[in-house]
């Protein structure tokens, strides 16, 4: 790298608006879409696609809601020609969707597009010009004149031929003019362009649909703040501006596309092309599905369907042979993955509010998404969040795997024992822990059985068969201690006394079995997903253990967390 890098690059020169209106205002809804994953993004990708996936990727644009679509550049190839043929002669273009075609200002080039399409319904014919004088100088070695005088001429060409294909076809024709190099231009200069180009289409048949001028950030060179003060100043001075659609065609050089074109709307655009997941040459164009998603986020239709979003990144993986990014917004991997601690314990927290907020509304009603750290709810596109668990982690996100495999929701201080105990395991073995390798410590470090697995040879005490009569509550239970049956008192339990009364009975019986002398401090008891769930809290001499149970039935639960925690006690190997 140098020193002083404006030895070598220049800096762009900002347009002097002095009442520039973009900055205040607001996008309320969303503009019209064109993909051009078939064209742009096709020719960016090193193994490009055949006719069969072109096809089947234009079959899943329409099914997602595109209703323009750049197909191909007809005269550039066979392949590219014999697609546009396939299409519409195995007639696989609704008729509420526009296909888009893009032919450079040269004769041959024109006439060879226009046999493409012939029979199409609905055609937009994208013709452009390099306005830019980078291409001016060092590609086409042309002048400003040069420029006019070929996009007129050439639109005059247009023109004429899509009358001819409208007597001959009944194809309705729009007129896309492309201004590569728009960004790096002279406005002024481009206003000139496109206001002839305009003159020659209209003078030349009847006035039909608006011209689209289809401006382009080719290379992304300045901050995207300037590219909006650009799409203003051009749609402030272009005559008739009402008569015109302004589209917009964003790079992504300084990986400032999205918010370019999102700045460009402000500034007036109505219509974005693009790719999905930002395909295309360097670093490609924008991403329609961070546009689209933005607009959802805010609460705005997109006009696009992205549910089943890994459907979708998996078919343009294929497609384009380029995985999306784990960190790519909305639709990788690792987007509603959370790691850290604290934000386990912020969406944790946001995700149960949001299910009280559900539980006290109408059916009819969805309560507004205000979940920390998830600006959306992956629901939405068919994802789940998901919780990690490494070292950085903390105890709300040990008790959402909890809760989330086993359906059981932990009081905060067995959550701060779990997430104690998972840390320095995840420290032990230098890497994150899976769902299952978290539940089997929940259920070791709690002596955790579920009913149908009571017995365990790590458990001192367990309880080998218990039932409960229905039509008296008495609960009949076989309590194994180190291997052998006792008898007595703990076997009958009433389930008519209070909750607190059974606890402290059945300890109490322990204690003397046991030559213990436990107190039972806490008890408490919720309905889970696979029935009741009891979790108490015992202590002797200053220590405390908890402990944790599941039954049908609240009597059988209560006996099972108490189970639990002596065995825990046990476990400690304290002196008591």
């Amino acid at each position: 790298m140098l020193i002083e890098p404006a030895q070598k690059y220049n800096h762009y020169t900002p347009l002097n608006l002095s009442d520039r209106q973009w900055p205040s205002r607001v996008v309320m809804q969303h503009p019209t879409w064109l993909s051009t994953d078939l064209r742009d993004g096709n020719q960016a990708i090193s193994k490009p696609m055949t006719i069969t996936q072109k096809l089947v990727l234009f079959r899943l644009l329409v099914s997602r809601g595109f209703k323009e679509i750049e197909v191909a550049f007809p005269s550039a190839s066979d392949t590219e020609f014999s697609f546009v043929r396939t299409l519409i002669e195995n007639q696989e273009i609704p008729d509420d969707v526009w296909i888009q075609v893009i032919m450079p200002a040269r004769k041959e080039n024109i006439l060879r597009t226009f046999e493409a399409i012939q029979g199409a319904k609905h055609v937009l014919v994208q013709l452009y010009s390099s306005t830019a004088p980078i291409f001016r100088d060092v590609i086409y070695r042309n002048s400003k004149d040069d420029v006019v005088n070929l996009a007129v001429k050439h639109t005059q060409l247009v023109r004429l031929t899509a009358n001819e294909y409208t007597a001959q076809f009944g194809t309705e024709f729009q007129l896309v003019y492309g201004i590569e190099g728009f960004s790096q231009s002279e406005m002024d200069f481009v206003v000139e362009v496109c206001s002839e180009v305009k003159k020659a289409w209209e003078s030349h048949g009847s006035r039909t649909r608006p011209i689209v001028f289809n401006l382009a950030a080719t290379v992304e060179c300045a901050p995207a703040n300037h590219f909006a003060d650009q799409v203003e100043y051009f749609q402030s001075l272009l005559p008739k501006r009402d008569e015109s659609i302004i589209s917009v065609h964003v790079h992504n050089d300084r990986g400032t596309a999205v918010a370019a074109t999102e700045h460009a709307l402000l500034a007036g655009a109505e219509r974005v092309e693009g790719c999905l997941f930002g395909n295309g040459e360097r670093t490609g164009n924008v991403d329609l599905v961070t546009l689209a998603l933005n607009l959802y986020s805010q609460g705005i239709s997109p006009g696009l369907d992205m549910s089943n979003l890994d459907e979708l990144v998996d078919f343009m993986t294929e497609c384009n042979g380029i995985p999306v990014h784990p960190r790519h917004p909305y639709a990788g991997k690792l987007v509603y993955t959370a790691f850290s601690g604290g934000h386990q314990d912020g969406i944790r927290k946001g995700l149960n509010l949001m299910d009280d907020g559900f539980r006290s509304m109408k059916k009819d009603r969805t309560p507004c998404w205000r979940v920390p750290y998830l600006p959306v709810d992956p629901s939405d596109f068919g994802r789940t969040y998901e919780v990690r668990i490494n070292s950085q982690s903390g105890k709300s996100g040990t008790a959402h795997v909890i809760e989330h495999v086993l359906g059981l929701d932990i009081p905060r201080a067995m959550q701060l024992e779990l997430s104690q105990t998972i840390q320095a395991l995840c420290n032990k073995c230098a890497r994150e822990l899976n769902e299952k390798e978290i539940c089997m410590e929940f259920s070791r470090l709690f002596h955790f059985r579920e009913p149908e697995n009571s017995g365990s040879g790590t458990d001192t005490i367990h309880l080998e068969s218990c039932q409960v009569q229905s039509n008296l509550p008495i609960i009949d239970a076989n309590i194994m201690i180190g291997g052998e049956a006792i008898v007595g008192e703990p076997n009958l339990l009433s389930c008519s006394k209070l909750q607190v009364e059974q606890g402290k009975d059945f300890l109490l019986a322990l204690n003397k079995q046991l030559g213990l002398g436990l107190v039972l401090l806490e008890e408490q008891s919720m309905k889970s997903r696979y029935g009741i769930a009891c979790f108490v809290q015992v202590g002797q001499h200053g220590n405390t253990w908890w402990g944790v149970g599941r039954a049908g039935h609240l009597a059988e639960a209560t006996v099972r967390a108490i189970i639990s925690a002596v065995n825990c006690v046990l476990d400690s190997k304290l002196d008591l």
